[in-house]
């Protein structure tokens, strides 16, 4: 079993925050769409042919027609087989999600949604620049559960330099209200590049304190499990049944393919990725590769699985790396003991506010 991604890098404008691979220029989206499925037959053999989940992600694909994600998907039913695929996520912006759009979606197969809300707050929307209103993120969710769809996921953003304590409650209480069964709460990162980064520099904004980022945490992670929500991995939380099967993938080391300018891949033995560069990919001479040692599997292990709540297991590591065994339990039984993990190895609190410290920790083989 294996899972798909589908990287479409079209935005109207960056965000600015934002660090993953887009391109605000206008492109040809019929072409790219035609580059996507010739990558698709090129790599068809880097992955088992059975696939379990799909996902479309950005940039933004809801700036694709429902013709061109339908030609997408039937490539991908020409390729693959697909009749073990239980979800099938499409990321959306909340201003491209009318009622017809989503009904396409709908009878295209797409039946899990991530919509980009990022905040309910009109000023904090305008200072993230993004391209929709308040209004219309709370209209595309009402427009999803309208339409039918089931399983419904947003991204909230949170320790916002501009923002507050009083509208992170409020955007997690209207999330709440609307009772939807997966919500993503990203701590903001100041990336290298991006445009927060470069306004940060320039003294137009500070940081938050990690105090504040450990109350905005602390209240999330108390709120949501009081509302039913599991914590189930650092910024991710899910009704019973509805975590995000695709992400759970990468996680726990399952094979996927990623297709597209700027998409990555893992086969189990071998990383590939295509360079962030959209031309090139309409030429098909961007892909890279690496092939993994057993180190940089058992690292990739740890920085994983630290990020989910029940994540690290000696048996697995017992089983599929056993020279790194004894120093696993050494390091295991230390973190323990400073509090940071239960006896069941699953995290406390303190080891979801120092995730980096323990992480850290467990990586060590010396």
């Amino acid at each position: 079993m294996s899972s798909l991604y589908i990287h479409i890098p079209f935005c109207h404008h960056k965000c600015l925050y934002c660090s993953f691979y887009s391109v605000a220029q206008k492109y040809d989206t019929n072409l790219y769409v035609e580059r996507l499925i010739k990558e698709l037959c090129e790599r068809q053999n880097f992955i088992d042919n059975n696939l379990q989940t799909i996902y479309f992600g950005g940039g933004t694909p809801s700036l694709l027609s429902l013709t061109q994600i339908e030609k997408i998907l039937l490539a991908i039913e020409n390729t693959y087989s697909i009749s073990n695929v239980k979800e099938t996520t499409f990321e959306i912006n909340p201003e491209n999600a009318d009622k017809e759009y989503l009904i396409g979606l709908k009878n295209l197969g797409i039946n899990r949604l991530s919509i980009g809300i990022e905040s309910f707050d009109a000023e904090d929307l305008r200072l993230l620049n993004r391209s929709h209103t308040s209004l219309q993120a709370k209209q595309s969710i009402e427009n999803a559960i309208n339409t039918g769809f089931e399983n419904i996921s947003i991204d909230l953003i949170c320790n916002l330099p501009f923002s507050s304590f009083e509208k992170w409650k409020n955007n997690l209480q209207t999330f709440i209200n609307y009772d939807l069964t997966h919500i993503s709460c990203y701590t903001l990162m100041i990336e290298t590049g991006t445009m927060l980064e470069k306004l940060i520099q320039k003294g137009k904004y500070n940081p938050v304190s990690e105090e504040y980022a450990i109350k905005e945490f602390d209240y999330t992670m108390q709120t949501l499990e009081k509302h039913n929500y599991l914590h189930y991995e650092t910024s991710s939380y899910a009704k019973h049944g509805y975590k995000s099967q695709h992400n759970l993938t990468y996680w726990t080391f399952q094979p996927y393919l990623g297709i597209g300018a700027g998409a990555h891949s893992y086969n189990g033995k071998v990383r590939q990725w295509n360079k962030n560069d959209i031309n090139g990919y309409f030429i098909g001479n961007i892909l890279q590769s690496e092939n993994l040692t057993t180190l940089d599997k058992y690292h990739e292990y740890i920085m994983l699985s630290a990020r989910m709540q029940n994540g690290l297991n000696k048996s697995y590591v017992q089983n599929h790396f056993p020279e790194f065994y004894n120093k696993f339990s050494i390091n295991c039984n230390s973190m323990i003991q400073q509090g940071f993990l239960n006896n069941d190895l699953s995290l406390t609190s303190k080891g979801w506010h120092l995730q980096d410290t323990l992480i850290l920790e467990l990586c060590s083989i010396e």
